[in-house]
């Protein structure tokens, strides 16, 4: 990947062919599954440091690894769908959630233009006309998500904290 000197014009997008929006697409998940990933490492080394112990250390060098490993032992040892949910809507909760926060990022410019694998294109999935719109919609669609995550545990008390969460969420946005 090469960075060429031009800024991108309106004109140098939905020329691409859909391998390149594919590899551009699993880049910018990579670059954010990363991200939460060196993110959650350097918390926890801050953390201890404040705490004046040493933080991750066993998984991989520097503790690098402890995210996956964390991540592993979640979907491995508990169940992943409580006897008593809604099974559909417990899964499409966080699904709502996440694949929105994802999207936001699709209209983001990470650089100018790049010749990727011998296309020249610009490295930003889309370009929108409307992107700060978009942006403040996906980040009010997680509140559906919320609220769905406490209604399909059949829990009132569950339900009760969504609701409280949604109405947070929603507060926040009105400012």
């Amino acid at each position: 990947m090469r960075i060429l000197a031009a800024d991108p014009t309106l004109a140098d997008f939905g020329k691409d062919p859909l391998w390149i929006v594919i590899v551009k697409a699993v880049m910018l998940f990579l670059f954010l599954l990363l991200g939460v990933m060196f993110g959650v490492w350097f918390e926890r080394k801050l953390i201890a440091r404040m705490q004046h112990r040493y933080g991750p250390n066993r998984a991989g060098r520097f503790g690098l690894l402890q995210s996956v490993a964390d991540a592993l032992k979640m979907g491995l040892k508990e169940d992943l769908f409580p006897r008593t949910v809604d099974r559909v809507l417990y899964f499409l909760a966080p699904v709502i959630m996440v694949v929105p926060a994802f999207l936001a990022f699709s209209i983001v410019p990470f650089a100018p233009m790049v010749d990727l694998f011998g296309v020249r294109t610009p490295l930003q999935l889309v370009d929108l006309p409307v992107a700060v719109l978009f942006m403040l919609a996906m980040g009010a669609v997680s509140v559906y998500g919320v609220v769905l995550a406490g209604w399909s545990s059949r829990s009132p008390y569950a339900l009760l904290g969504g609701m409280r969460s949604a109405a947070q969420v929603v507060s926040y946005e009105i400012a």
